[in-house]
């Protein structure tokens, strides 16, 4: 026994098929009036079993009897019509997108808006050891349209509250989408939000307890909570047990670099924002107390690896600004900050002394100047046109 049924109704066209309905070899089409369609059922004597299929608004009755006789198998098919439904199938509700951990190099391709993955509160005890950042857990999304504003300052910790909080005023007055801070380790992130309300804060939370490691919680980022999420947040450590004298007094400093990879609302697009400090210029100041296998140049210039090497990671999701206070002058020598950014592709702005703010080649600067804020240093804010920086 055999029951096979092709589309004979009006859904044929649609789905490709034949507008025929084959039953055990015998076509059947749908012009002209059929014998079966007259007949309700064509019945014959013996067991039967029965097949029934529904296509494109007809039943389809397939038996198969068995003759006692000839002890062979007959078969008997019955087409029988259903009418049409008026009722339109409902639409499906449109499905909200929820925000979404996704795979480090994962293309996001944005159906209707932007997607956002799941917002971070940045990482806990990272950077207590010497070397770069190897890996972000994060997307890569679309260039960066339009233009993007930081500030950047020199805040030491001597300054008072009310100098302090005047000068976030100032480094905040344009809405400047990032604020890059240095010297601040004495500022709770609580305090400076509640100083800032428009904007949030990330330094890594847990001090470094090593030799050195005073300065770990000097660097501070800060973004428009209402424009951009955090992706991912941390630090690294560039410089170890740097050795010196400042001011006739001998030092041991790490130094530091937070990084925040920090998500536009409005497109998803990515940009990463870091704040550092470079040791003291070591043209300048080259003496050193202890036993030590280097110079405080080689240092320096081996912390720039490690911070251009880092930034290179970061660069893999979006555009990267690299702000601070960097301590040297590009006029110094290939181990300089300026030099060794300009080797990766970046280009710079800068203050009269050492604020730099390093940028990808291929964004152009709209506006750069000084203002004045309470430090040894002038604050510096810049806008920047990114022209469509993507990940590289």
């Amino acid at each position: 026994m055999c029951a096979i049924v092709r589309d004979v109704g009006s859904r044929a066209a649609d789905s490709g098929a034949s507008a025929s309905s084959t039953l055990c070899g015998v076509s059947r089409h749908r012009e002209g009036p059929e014998r079966s369609l007259r007949s309700p059922v064509l019945w014959a004597t013996g067991a039967v079993v029965g097949t029934v299929a529904l296509v494109g608004g007809i039943v389809a009755v397939s038996t198969a009897t068995e003759d006692p006789t000839q002890g062979s198998a007959r078969v008997g098919v019955s087409l029988v019509s259903t009418p049409p439904s008026d009722k339109k199938p409902a639409k499906p509700a449109r499905q909200k997108l929820p925000p979404r951990k996704v795979r480090s190099g994962e293309v996001i391709r944005r159906q209707v808006g932007p997607v956002l993955v799941e917002a971070s509160t940045g990482r806990v005890g990272s950077g207590l050891a010497l070397g770069p950042l190897t890996a972000v857990e994060a997307p890569v999304t679309e260039p960066v349209q339009g233009t993007v504003a930081a500030s950047i300052a020199n805040l030491p910790n001597r300054t008072s509250d009310g100098g302090f909080a005047s000068s976030l005023g100032t480094l905040t007055a344009g809405d400047q989408d990032f604020v890059i801070l240095n010297e601040v380790s004495r500022r709770s992130i609580d305090g400076i939000r509640s100083i800032a309300p428009a904007y949030d804060a990330y330094r890594d939370p847990q001090a470094d307890r090593s030799t050195g490691g005073t300065q770990s919680m000097n660097n501070v980022v800060m973004w428009r909570s209402d424009r951009w999420l955090l992706v991912d947040a941390g630090r690294i450590k560039v410089v170890d047990n740097d050795t010196g004298f400042l001011q006739g007094k001998a030092f041991t400093w790490d130094r530091y670099a937070t990084w925040a990879m920090l998500q536009r609302r409005e497109d998803g697009a990515i940009v990463s924002v870091v704040s550092t400090h470079m040791p003291t210029n070591p043209g300048k100041f080259p003496q050193q107390h202890g036993r030590t296998s280097m110079s405080r140049i080689e240092r320096y210039s081996r912390g720039m690896d490690v911070l251009v090497s880092s930034v290179r990671v970061l660069a893999q999701h979006g555009p990267v600004l690299v702000g601070g206070d960097m301590n040297s002058h590009h006029s110094q020598g290939a181990w300089t900050a300026a030099a060794k950014m300009t080797s990766a592709g970046y280009q710079y702005v800068k203050d009269r002394g050492v604020m730099h703010l390093f940028y990808p080649g291929g964004a152009d600067v709209v506006s750069s100047q000084q203002v004045g804020v309470a430090s040894d240093h002038p604050g510096l804010v810049t806008t920047l046109d990114m022209n469509g920086l993507g990940p590289s």
